[in-house]
């Protein structure tokens, strides 16, 4: 497996708990309650997973690979791609925020939790989008030794992940979600 095939792998990982996020945001948009810990879930998923992780390998790892191609951090794609993981970061801020709020028992917090939801899972939607196309051409820019080096640091960052928190704990965690929103 090539670096950017473990991303783009990582990236349909992603993508079901954007499902998940966009069902909690109908259902709290129809005035309808969801369970604190799948709220919980949701944003531990989100925050550790997708920023800690995926985002880390690749802002920390192929990023810096590609700007050695001339696809520095001023280039568009790459400022761009950052650019949105600003954007995702800023969102789930917002529904960290809403989810304290929606704890503290405020009525208005699961409207905003939702509207906060809804823009991260469409960015984060569009942001993959982008990323599955950009990577594919990216992965042909690098040489054998430099993929190989890519696949040695982004395990040492599941590595890291694992003594923080065990992956096959977002396994479960997703997959509880999903049976939840399935049955809704």
């Amino acid at each position: 497996m090539k670096s950017v095939d473990l991303l783009l792998t990582e990236h349909r990982f992603i993508a079901r708990m954007v499902s998940v996020i966009e069902a909690v945001a109908d259902r709290l948009d129809r005035g309808k309650s969801v369970p604190t810990q799948v709220l919980a879930q949701v944003m531990d998923f989100s925050e550790h997973f997708t920023s800690n992780c995926h985002h880390a390998k690749e802002e920390h790892h192929l990023f810096p690979v590609l700007a050695a191609h001339g696809l520095g951090p001023d280039s568009s794609p790459v400022a761009a791609l950052r650019e949105q993981h600003e954007a995702n970061h800023a969102y789930l801020r917002e529904m960290h925020t809403a989810f304290t709020h929606m704890r503290a028992g405020d009525p208005a917090a699961p409207r905003a939790f939702a509207a906060s939801a809804r823009d991260y899972a469409r960015m984060i939607r569009e942001h993959m989008r982008i990323e599955d196309h950009y990577f594919q051409e990216a992965g042909d820019l690098l040489s054998p030794e430099e993929d190989r080096m890519l696949l040695d640091r982004m395990a040492a960052v599941d590595q890291a992940m694992a003594r923080a928190s065990d992956r096959s704990r977002f396994d479960q965690m997703l997959e509880d979600c999903e049976a939840l929103v399935r049955k809704w």
